[in-house]
């Protein structure tokens, strides 16, 4: 019996160390999947926030690496990272308008927050707060980020609050051509090259890799 049931073992064996190396490969996604599915069975999502800062932006950036050079096919972004991304791929003159910026991950969007210039912001479309904007007010903007070529995406801003004030939806791409001069009310973001896909969830961005030949 002994002798028989070696191969059995054998095999038991390998089929562990593949397990183990498969999930060791897709920790990453593994993870993010695991948070969504406990968030589901509590009722509860929480929502990640971050800010930029060198270590996120150069830990964002290994992550992305390894798309390309580690061949993983997936990998999930913190909050922190995402905003560290965000930060270094916007327009220079449009990153300058912006102060203490942060980044919230929603379900399917990425809010960002930060403090706005509002000499540019048109004052017919802020109602009764345009007599009381100061130089700089706080805003928060959000809707889904895409990649729409390599190295490039989109953010598409669907909501603008000035303070506590929401814009309505209708204004928002008439804000976006006067604050930031783009009507589509798209904002472009460089990324790194290799990133197919992003999907944004509150427990972290999963980046999907491009097709290799």
């Amino acid at each position: 019996m002994g002798c028989l049931s070696l191969p059995f073992k054998l095999l038991g064996g390998v089929a562990l160390v593949l397990a183990l190396a498969v999930g060791w490969l897709y920790r990453d996604r593994l993870s993010a999947e695991l948070g969504r599915l406990l968030n589901r069975s509590t009722g509860e999502a929480s929502i990640a926030t971050g800010r930029p800062g060198a270590t996120a932006l150069s830990s964002a950036k290994s992550k992305v690496d390894s798309l390309n050079g580690w061949r993983a096919d997936s990998v999930v972004l913190t909050a922190s990272e995402v905003a560290s991304l965000i930060g270094a791929g916007l327009h220079p003159a449009l990153r300058r308008q912006l102060d203490s910026l942060q980044v919230e991950l929603q379900e399917g969007e990425v809010a960002v927050k930060a403090k706005l210039a509002t000499a540019r912001l048109p004052r017919e479309l802020t109602g009764p707060l345009a007599l009381a904007l100061r130089e700089r007010e706080p805003v928060q903007a959000g809707g889904p980020i895409r990649v729409i070529g390599p190295g490039k995406a989109e953010w598409a801003v669907q909501s603008f609050r000035i303070r506590d004030f929401p814009i309505p939806r209708d204004a928002v791409p008439k804000l976006m051509a006067r604050a930031f001069g783009d009507s589509t009310r798209s904002i472009p973001v460089r990324i790194p090259a290799g990133i197919k896909e992003i999907r944004v969830h509150p427990s972290g961005a999963i980046l999907f890799g491009a097709p290799r030949p």
